[in-house]
């Protein structure tokens, strides 16, 4: 035991005499934090609108009024004619050109079912479709006053539906509601195996690995020398990552935050093992970056922190079955903005303790071979 604390001593003072690796603990995971979620918003909150009014009717011109009224949708005054809204959109000045025919409300108030051209800018796909969705949610329930106006014109009263809607989870619809959990889970999984890696194969590269593989030092005491420091330092950034999850972005944990803790622990065991898997192969920090840089990469973006994983492809989300990031984003969602226990969880557990386990002990058994 006191041969591990004496190593844990060293690695410490050695992380932290490399000004790399302490600006990548410090600085990186708390500008990621701050930046990201206020820089990757989803939320569409403006659309640039050409209407093109063939019609000049009073209810095509109520609907232009209604719609300029609404906060997502800034209509382009100036443009009048389909040729000026298509130079507009090939210029990206226009998300959305809505073309309404001629005798668009005497099909209306006869109940003939006309046919509105909506032309959308597919260039930022996402902007596009959720734009699309505003406009026919609002023009639905444009159609459905219309309607009700004219059933109010006559002797028969109309239906009344009353629609009370509750949002669990997340009841302002804010993004960063879930984008803030995925990304503790990509920090924690950063410090956890990026970190570890350029250390070890910087140890390589500067001679000192060697020196230590001549000591009377076991396996396991090395490791444990080089695991437990970035362990703590990773439960740091995380207990960081929770203070300010909850006073900046004002999230507050739903469940236990002990049971959060025990999947964080459990959950950097595992990526550590990976990192230093890693640096067991690779002959210098550069190659040690394109690996786990290539890693990362695929890790994060079938992660579900972008996409949601039930509309990846079948062989995605079968990739996904051995993504632990993926998987560590599900648990902070669940413990986070759920309140999930243990109970719905532990098969989670056992299946993290079980990578911990696996990686590790293969990294152990692969050191002597490839290193001494």
């Amino acid at each position: 035991m006191r041969t591990i604390l004496i190593l844990i001593k060293k690695e410490f003072i050695q992380i932290f005499r490399n000004p790399i690796l302490a600006q990548l603990i410090t600085i990186l995971p708390l500008a990621y934090l701050l930046v990201f979620p206020f820089a990757a918003d989803l939320e569409i909150k403006s659309l640039n609108i050409a209407i093109i009014d063939n019609d000049h009717s009073s209810l095509s011109r109520d609907i232009r009024n209604t719609l300029n009224g609404n906060k997502y949708f800034k209509i382009k005054e100036s443009i009048l004619t389909k040729k000026q809204a298509d130079k507009q959109m090939k210029k990206d000045n226009v998300d959305i050109i809505i073309e309404i025919p001629s005798h668009f409300e005497k099909k209306i108030y006869r109940n003939e079912k006309p046919t509105l051209f909506l032309t959308a800018n597919a260039v930022n796909n996402m902007k596009t479709s959720v734009g699309v969705a505003y406009f026919q949610q609002f023009l639905e329930g444009y159609i459905k006053n219309v309607a009700n106006i004219q059933i109010q014109k006559t002797t028969i009263p109309p239906t009344q539906i009353k629609i009370h809607t509750s949002r669990w989870f997340n009841k302002k619809m804010d993004y960063k509601n879930i984008f803030v959990p995925g990304i503790l889970a990509v920090l924690v999984s950063m410090i956890g195996s990026m970190l570890s890696t350029l250390n070890i194969v910087r140890e390589k590269e500067l001679g000192t690995i060697e020196q230590m593989n001549v000591t009377p030092i076991t396996k396991i005491q090395f490791f444990s020398g080089k695991l437990i420091p970035f362990w703590i330092i990773g439960m740091i950034e995380f207990g960081i990552g929770l203070i300010v999850m909850r006073y900046v972005f004002d999230i507050a944990i739903q469940g236990s935050v002990f049971l959060l803790l025990v999947f964080t622990a459990v959950f950097l065991l595992g990526m550590l093992g990976l990192g230093f898997m890693v640096s067991i192969f690779s002959k210098n920090q550069v190659q040690a970056t394109y690996v786990i840089t290539f890693l990362f990469i695929i890790f994060i973006l079938l992660s579900g922190l972008f996409t949601p994983i039930d509309s990846m492809p079948y062989w995605g989300q079968l990739i996904n079955m051995i993504n632990p990031i993926a998987h560590f984003t599900e648990i902070l969602k669940y413990i986070i903005l759920k309140g999930t226990t243990i109970h719905d969880l532990k098969f989670y557990l056992i299946g993290f303790i079980t990578f911990a386990v696996i990686i590790n002990t293969i990294t152990i058994s692969l050191y002597k071979n490839s290193v001494q």
